[in-house]
């Protein structure tokens, strides 16, 4: 489940955008998206900013959103270097700080690539068998069978497939043959049906599909739903409650993630305390 292991919300990945990416170049790339100026946002940019993408959001509705937030942000930036805000002292103030903790965060980042936290999948095991009672879910998890297409046609096409599939007990079966033939993301929509996900996470650029999937019954198939970006299917075959004890599929990137983070706790307090060891050796530290 690569996807879930960064589940972010949209709003957090424009905000995230890109003060790096998208930099004025000598040369305009070939490749660029959008200009403001001598900046360029390019292919790469966009696809370095995609990675975050939720299961369930439509990538062609955020590749969109991204592109506008980054005209507004160069613009605006622009803006502030030709009223001089560059020279503010107040504002140089603010950007050394911020200097500093963009040093520490990339020695951080350099320290943790150096050494690879990943669990392997035995400790991963041994960690969910130890902790089973507090991962217990705090929201409702569903398995859904969805796909989405911008012809309304083939969506009519492929739930009347979807219908036919489960009236003979084979959509499962079924399923990859028509998410190749009918869906935008046939990768996605693979991807969800194979194990269960935090209902509320889905689908949070399409809020009406969302409000849909949350009121259907377990074993529903909604009707063809239209959005501004896309015609949207949705068959929930499962939904487990809150506090329902996981299976460890369920929550793997979870328990992956909590492992990685044990272990850079670990690695940051021991580079801590080397460097203060050493900054004493050298008495270059003084605490009074």
């Amino acid at each position: 489940m690569p996807r879930l292991l960064r589940l972010c919300l949209p709003a957090l990945l424009l905000a995230s955008l890109l003060p790096a990416g998208g930099c004025g170049r000598s040369e305009p790339p070939r490749d660029y998206l959008a200009r403001v100026g001598d900046a360029y946002l390019t292919e790469a940019d966009l696809a370095a900013a995609l990675e975050g993408l939720n299961p369930g959001e439509d990538s062609s509705y955020v590749r969109q959103q991204i592109i506008e937030q980054w005209i507004t942000n160069e613009l605006l930036y622009q803006e502030a270097r030709r009223r001089g805000l560059a020279d503010d002292e107040e504002v140089r103030r603010l950007l050394q700080e911020n200097e500093r903790s963009v040093l520490i965060s990339a020695l951080l980042a350099r320290l943790y690539d150096e050494a690879p936290a990943e669990p392997s999948p035995e400790e991963i095991q041994a960690y969910f068998e130890r902790n089973k009672e507090q991962l217990r879910l705090r929201e409702p998890f569903v398995q859904v069978y969805y796909l989405f297409t911008p012809a309304e046609d083939s969506a009519r096409t492929a739930r009347s497939r979807m219908q036919q599939a489960l009236s003979a007990g084979t959509l499962e079966a079924e399923w990859p043959a028509l998410a190749a033939r009918f869906s935008a993301d046939a990768a996605l929509s693979l991807e969800l049906a194979a194990t269960l996900y935090p209902e509320a996470r889905l689908f949070s650029v399409s809020p009406a599909v969302l409000e849909r999937l949350q009121r259907m019954r377990e074993g529903e198939l909604s009707p063809v739903l239209a959005t501004d970006e896309a015609y949207h299917v949705v068959y929930l075959a499962r939904r487990v409650p809150a506090g329902t004890i996981p299976e460890l599929a369920w929550v793997e990137d979870e328990v992956r993630q909590r492992l990685v983070i044990q272990t850079r706790k670990q690695m940051y307090a021991r580079q801590v305390q080397r460097l203060r060891n050493e900054a004493m050796a050298r008495e270059s530290l003084d605490l009074r």
